[in-house]
């Protein structure tokens, strides 16, 4: 899981603070609680030195039946749109790094048995770059020809 993730599921954790799922649901899973699966992902070219991944994070919220669960989904949808869609990005360790995660898009849809959240975000990262030792102190000699 990448960190951007991460500091999604803390952060939906501390507003729902239930049985968090992460690899699969169990026959016998926890009610209520919350599935966060990996993100889907979708690069594209942003500059020449970055490029982007667009995020999109569907969680799955589980309570006593659909409607209690997508109550709490609306609840947390509005709480993040409330914060204008900024998630603190958060190191393994669980200390705040300073910087954020912007939701670009917050979605929320109910289910026979569950609700989710749709969450999008899209990313900046730096592209591989050769390592060339630096040009100093060098002299010209040039003469006139």
């Amino acid at each position: 899981m990448n960190q951007e993730v991460g500091s999604i599921m803390g952060y939906l954790y501390k507003l729902y603070p239930v049985q968090v799922y992460e690899k699969e649901i169990p026959q016998d899973f926890v009610v209520p609680s919350l599935y966060i699966p990996p993100a889907s992902t979708v690069d594209g070219v942003d500059t020449v030195s970055t490029f982007q991944k667009s995020y999109v994070l569907n969680v799955k919220l589980f309570h006593k039946n659909a409607q209690e669960a997508h109550n709490e989904a609306e609840r947390i949808a509005d709480t993040l749109r409330s914060k204008r869609g900024l998630i603190p990005l958060m190191r393994e360790s669980g200390e705040d790094t300073g910087d954020f995660i912007r939701l670009s898009r917050i979605e929320t849809r109910i289910s026979d048995d569950y609700a989710s959240i749709v969450l999008n975000w899209t990313s900046r990262y730096w592209y591989e770059r050769e390592q060339h030792p630096s040009l100093e102190n060098f002299e010209f000699t040039s003469g006139v020809k």
